[in-house]
C-alpha cells in the first residue's frame, strides 16, 4: 500500500516548519518495485545514481523539503523529469535505523547562494530547493520522522518561551530582592533609632529621680515649713507625673524594639544561611571582602556558624558545615589539624597554617552538635581533633597547648578554649584521658595566665599568653564562659573585678556612620585598650557579644546566690551594651545577603586589632564572626559549655 493512498495523507501541503535541520540523501531511484509496501522494511536498490546529501527545511506526512550543493549533472538532467522517483534516506538524532522512503520530485529551484541555512556556508557553491512527495514510506518511518519534526519545531519556541519566563523571573526576583533589601534597610534603621530614643529616655528617667531625691531632700528641711514644704511637694508630684509617662513610653519603645530584634535576628539566621554554598556547605566569612582572604571560610567562623543555626534549630545546614570537615579528615594516625581556611566555593586550602584555637572550636561545634541532636555521627571527628590535641599538649611539659605545632608562642584564649573542650569531651565520652588534658590545662592556666589579686587589679587579672601581660579582651569575656564565676573564686580570682577592668580599659565609644548616612555614637568593646593604639578606639561586635554572654553569666550567677541587685545589675550591663550593638546591625548589601540583617568584623577597616591582624575591609558590609556571636548574646547562649 501507498502511502499516498493511505488516510495517513490529509494535507500535502500541511508542513511542519524546522528551525533545526536534518541530514538527508537521495539519489535517482531504479525502477519501481525495489522497495517493499508501506509497513514492511524498505532497502534501497542497486540501481540508480550516487548519493546526494542535503539538509531538510520542512516535512509532512507527504513528503519533505530540503536544501542542497553540488548536484552530480546527470542528476541535474534528471529533476525536471516528473516520471522520475528517487530515494531518500534521512538520519534522526539518535534513531537507528534511518527513515528510507521512495518520492517523486514535486519542484525543484535553484537557491541564493548569498542566503545559506544551517551548515550549508560554501556561499560560491550552487544551491538547490527541492519539494519531494512521498510514494513510498512505512508508517513506523512516517511517525518517527514527523515525531522528531515536531520536536524540533517545538525546542525553539520552548527555548524562547524559556528565555522569557527566565528574564521575567529575573525582573521578579531582582525587584523582590530590592524591595527586601529597602525593607530590611528600614528596619534596621528603625530600630538602631529605637535604640538611641530608649537610651534618651532612660537617661530623662535617671534625671527625675535624680531631681525627685534633690527635692525629697529639701523637703525634709521643710517639715515646718508648710509654705515652703507645699510648694516642693507640688514640684516632686509634677515630677511623678511626668516619669510615669515617660516610663510609659519606655515601655512601649521596649516592646517595640523587641519584635523589632526578633525579627532583625532571624533575619541575620537567613543572613548566614544566604552564604552558605550549596555545594561546600562553607560560609563566606566576610562579605564584600577584597584582597588575599577574598572568598575565604575560616573554621573558627564555620564552627560559630554551626552553634548559630543549632540555636534556630536549623540542624541541616550545621550538617552541611560539619559534612565538609568529616569529608576532609584525614585517617587519625595522619591528622596534623585543620588548616585556618577553605575557599568557600571549592572547598580548596586557602590558608595553610593550622593554628590550635580554630581546630578547638571546630570540636566545639562538633559537641555542641552532638549534645543537642543526640547525634553522634560527627563525634569521631571531634575525637580525632581531641587527641591531636593531646599530642601537642604532651609536647609542653607543663601541659599547655602552643598556637600550633609549628609555632613557639602561647595563647590564653586558646589554651581557655581547650579546657573547655575537654571537659566537653569527657562530659560526652566519660573517658578519663579526656579529663586528665583538661586538668593539665588547667594548671596551665593557674601557673601563667591567672593573676589573682583579689580587688586589686592595676595590671590585667589574666595575662593575653605566657609571659606577655598585653590587653586581650577576649581573655577576660572567656574567662568567665570557660572556667566559670564559681571556680576563679576558688583561684582567688574576683570575676567581678575582671569584668570591672575590661570595662575600664577596653570599653569605648565611638562615632559610627550607618550606610544611611545617619551618624551615631556607639559603646562597645574593643579589641585591645585601644589608649595604647595609635588607630583610636574600635568596636568589636563579636568581642563586644563575648562580654555580653559573660554579663549575662554573672547575672545567672548571682540570682543563683539570691543577690538579687548584683544580678540585676549584670543583666542591665547585658542589656545595655547589646541594645548598643543594635545600632551597628546593617543590612545587607550584596546580592547574596539580600538586605538581611547583619553586623560588620569592626567599626574601622583595614585597622590593628593590637594582636599581630588588621580588621578586614568593609564597615558597611558584614562578617560571620560578628554576626554568629551576636546571635549569642541575643539568645544568651554559652558556647564553651554543654547547656
Amino acid at each position: 500500500m501507498r502511502a499516498k493512498n493511505t488516510s495517513r495523507v490529509t494535507d500535502k501541503r500541511k508542513y511542519i516548519r524546522l528551525k533545526s535541520i536534518l541530514p538527508v540523501e537521495f539519489r535517482i531511484a531504479p525502477p519501481a518495485g525495489s522497495l517493499s509496501a508501506c509497513g514492511r522494511n524498505l532497502s534501497v536498490g542497486a540501481a540508480g545514481s550516487s548519493w546526494q546529501q542535503g539538509y531538510t527545511c520542512n516535512v509532512s506526512e507527504g513528503g519533505v523539503c530540503f536544501e542542497t550543493v553540488h548536484l552530480d549533472e546527470a542528476v541535474l538532467k534528471q529533476v525536471g523529469n516528473p516520471n522520475v522517483e528517487v530515494e531518500v534516506s534521512m538520519r534522526i538524532p539518535l534513531h537507528r535505523p534511518p527513515v528510507k522512503a521512495r518520492a517523486k520530485i514535486a519542484w525543484f529551484r535553484p537557491r541564493n547562494p548569498l542566503r545559506p541555512i544551517g551548515s550549508l556556508r560554501e556561499e560560491n557553491a550552487p544551491h538547490y530547493m527541492l519539494g519531494l512527495q512521498f510514494t513510498e514510506i512505512a508508517y513506523a518511518d512516517c511517525d518517527r520522522m514527523l515525531s522528531q519534526a515536531r520536536v524540533l519545531s517545538l525546542s525553539t519556541r520552548l527555548l524562547a518561551l524559556t528565555v522569557v519566563v527566565l528574564f521575567l523571573g529575573f525582573i521578579i526576583v531582582g525587584f523582590y530582592n530590592y524591595r527586601l533589601r529597602v525593607d530590611n534597610e528600614k528596619l534596621v534603621d528603625y530600630l538602631a533609632r529605637a535604640q538611641q530614643e530608649e537610651i534618651q529616655t532612660r537617661n530623662t528617667i535617671g534625671e527625675i529621680n535624680r531631681e525627685k531625691e534633690m527635692l525629697s531632700a529639701q523637703m525634709e528641711k521643710y517639715a515646718n515649713g508648710v509654705s515652703g514644704r507645699q510648694r516642693l511637694s507640688n514640684e516632686y508630684e509634677q515630677l511623678v507625673a511626668r516619669e510615669t509617662r515617660i516610663a510609659d513610653r519606655l515601655r512601649l519603645l521596649e516592646r517595640q524594639k523587641s519584635d523589632m530584634q526578633q525579627t532583625v535576628v532571624e533575619r541575620m539566621h537567613q543572613w548566614l544561611k544566604n552564604h552558605q554554598n550549596p555545594l561546600t556547605g562553607l560560609i563566606l566569612s566576610f562579605e564584600g571582602d577584597v584582597g588575599i582572604i577574598q572568598g575565604w571560610a575560616f573554621i573558627y567562623d564555620q564552627a560559630l556558624a554551626v552553634n548559630a543555626f543549632l540555636l534556630f534549630d536549623d540542624e541541616r545546614d550545621a550538617r552541611r558545615i560539619l559534612n565538609f570537615l568529616k569529608e576532609k579528615l584525614p585517617p587519625a594516625d595522619n591528622f596534623k589539624g585543620f588548616p585556618n581556611a577553605y575557599y568557600h566555593d571549592s572547598g580548596d586550602i586557602a590558608e595553610y597554617t593550622v593554628h590550635c584555637g580554630p581546630n578547638i572550636w571546630v570540636g566545639i561545634g562538633i559537641l555542641q552538635y552532638t549534645h543537642k541532636t543526640k547525634d553522634d555521627y560527627y563525634l569521631p571527628v571531634a575525637r580525632v581533633i581531641a587527641d591531636w590535641l593531646i599530642t601537642v599538649q604532651d609536647k609542653d611539659p607543663e601541659g599547655g597547648l602552643k598556637g600550633g605545632p609549628e609555632f613557639s608562642w602561647f595563647s590564653t584564649e586558646h589554651n581557655l578554649d581547650a579546657y573547655a573542650f575537654f571537659g566537653m569531651m569527657h562530659e560526652l565520652t566519660k573517658e578519663e584521658k579526656y579529663q586528665i588534658a583538661q586538668k593539665r590545662i588547667f594548671s596551665w592556666l593557674k601557673t601563667y595566665a591567672m593573676i589573682p589579686r583579689g580587688k586589686d587589679y592595676q595590671s590585667p587579672p589574666t595575662n593575653r599568653g605566657r609571659g606577655d601581660a598585653t590587653i586581650a579582651t577576649d581573655t577576660f569575656a572567656w574567662s568567665l564562659a570557660a572556667i566559670g564565676p564559681e571556680k576563679l573564686r576558688q583561684l582567688g580570682m574576683d570575676p567581678e573585678e575582671i569584668m570591672n577592668f575590661a570595662e575600664e580599659h577596653c570599653a569605648v565609644t565611638v562615632p559610627f556612620t550607618r550606610p544611611s548616612g545617619v551618624k551615631l555614637e556607639v559603646t562597645g568593646f574593643d579589641f585591645a585598650k585601644h589608649a595604647n593604639i595609635s588607630r583610636g578606639g574600635m568596636i568589636s561586635p563579636e568581642w563586644t557579644s563575648q562580654m555580653i554572654v559573660s554579663y549575662q553569666i554573672l547575672s545567672r550567677y548571682f540570682s543563683q546566690k539570691e543577690r538579687l541587685n548584683q544580678a540585676h545589675y549584670y543583666a542591665e550591663k547585658a542589656r545595655s551594651y547589646l541594645g548598643e550593638l543594635n545600632k551597628l546591625i546593617i543590612a545587607s548589601p550584596s546580592v547574596k545577603g539580600q538586605g538581611e540583617g547583619c553586623l560588620p568584623y569592626a567599626t574601622l577597616e583595614n585597622a590593628d586589632t593590637g594582636h599581630g591582624w588588621s580588621t578586614p575591609p568593609g564597615t558597611k558590609t558584614c562578617s560571620v564572626a560578628g554576626t554568629a556571636y551576636m546571635i549569642m548574646a541575643i539568645k544568651q547562649f554559652n558556647s564553651l559549655v554543654l547547656n
